[in-house]
């Protein structure tokens, strides 16, 4: 089973987006709030080191904010090749 989290804020819309997309999509995730020291720190040493939410990890790979979208929306076909890479 593959590790994915999002890592997310509380009041973040792009947050709901992706999560929303993940739920149709029948991906289990763990959600991760960005906010915590802990998270920022597994974050910065993991080489992400961006304050925009939301993340998302797929094993060991790490997706920012622009990675997941294109003009203000969810790149679906990008967020799909990284879910199966």
């Amino acid at each position: 089973m593959r590790n994915i989290q999002v890592y997310s804020t509380g009041n973040c819309p792009n947050c709901r987006v992706l999560k929303q997309l993940l739920e149709r999509m029948n991906v289990q995730y763990k959600e991760v709030d960005m906010a915590t020291p802990a998270a920022l720190t597994e974050l910065r040493m993991n080489g992400v080191f961006t304050m925009a939410a939301p993340v998302l990890q797929v094993d060991n790979k790490f997706y920012t904010y622009r990675e997941l979208f294109s003009q203000e929306r969810l790149d679906n076909s990008r967020l799909d090749s990284f879910l199966n890479a």
